[in-house]
């Protein structure tokens, strides 16, 4: 086992915010831990991990192997954060930097420089606290993260929701400010101003209500983000996208999410392919089985017919 080698340099001054012992959690589980002195030698930093494990911004999954204890070999401060860098003993491969800034009282907030990550948020610990280990391979550990709702993300969604809460839409009026709430939404998303999962899931109704195949693709892909940072009613909407995705590219429905009711005829949800999909992977995506679909067709056939009556 090769030894790491300390080379912290005594002219860093460490934040005193950012010294102690701090653990990262997913899942429940203490994943990172991360201790920091600052001593008249310089500063010391000791980064106790899993060995190995896969990593995708948000889960862990695969931990196995034993827990590993890295020394910083290099610390300095830059614009207030602590820098600290720490060698990778796989061959050729280049430093781990982490850069710790001091958050609210009691954590820091901590990234990997280099990967696209949002920053993990570290709570005090003490050095006998947050053991790390041990780790199921077959579970997956996924770490909470806070992201801003964005609130006028939130307003467009709200208006979007008012302007159909008419039995009767006038989309002479609702068009032109749906393409207006797209166009909007779109700055929002360009600027990377969308960050929590309800900002996605508003934004999939959005594009959902558009004209065009792409918009709704687009909602779609919206609707999966939604989904991946813990939207709960995203799962729905991503059917719904889905389904009238394929309709506007001349392809059956396979989920039976989109009804239609031509004016002086039964409601209908054709074009439908009703074998691809069956009723659990239906149930899995929060979509009724056949059943409740084909009794929600005819009760719906028969409201259009009595709101159409003189």
């Amino acid at each position: 086992m090769i030894l790491p080698i300390l080379l912290a340099a005594a002219s860093v001054s460490t934040p005193p915010c950012a010294t102690g012992a701090w653990a990262a959690k997913a899942g429940g589980q203490t994943i990172f831990k991360l201790e920091i002195e600052n001593n008249s030698t310089g500063t010391t930093a000791i980064w106790t991990r899993p060995d190995q494990f896969g990593f995708d911004g948000d889960t862990f999954s695969n931990i196995n192997g034993h827990v590993v204890r890295r020394v910083a070999s290099e610390a300095h401060v830059n614009d207030g954060d602590l820098i600290l860098s720490f060698e990778d003993p796989e061959p050729n491969s280049t430093p781990d930097m982490l850069r710790v800034r001091c958050a609210q009282v009691g954590h820091i907030s901590v990234t990997f420089m280099g990967p696209d990550f949002d920053p993990f948020d570290f709570e005090k610990t003490s050095s006998n606290e947050a053991q790390l280990g041990p780790w199921d391979a077959k579970t997956a550990y996924t770490r909470k993260i806070l992201r801003q709702t964005n609130g006028e993300m939130t307003n467009i969604f709200d208006a979007d929701q008012a302007d159909r809460q008419a039995e009767h839409i006038n989309f002479s009026v609702v068009g032109p400010a749906d393409e207006k709430r797209r166009r909007r939404t779109q700055e929002l998303i360009d600027a990377g101003a969308l960050q929590s999962g309800e900002d996605f899931y508003h934004a999939a109704f959005i594009f959902q209500h558009g004209s065009k195949a792409d918009d709704y693709l687009k909602a779609h892909l919206l609707s999966m983000v939604a989904a991946a940072r813990g939207s709960a009613g995203a799962i729905w909407i991503s059917a719904a996208t889905l389904d009238r995705y394929l309709r506007a590219i001349g392809r059956p429905q396979v989920l039976g999410t989109q009804f239609t009711a031509p004016k002086g005829s039964p409601a209908t949800q054709e074009p439908y392919d009703r074998n691809l999909i069956s009723d659990a992977m239906r149930k899995a995506l929060r979509v009724p089985p056949l059943a409740e679909q084909e009794k929600y067709r005819q009760d719906y056939t028969v409201h259009e017919a009595k709101s159409r009556k003189p």
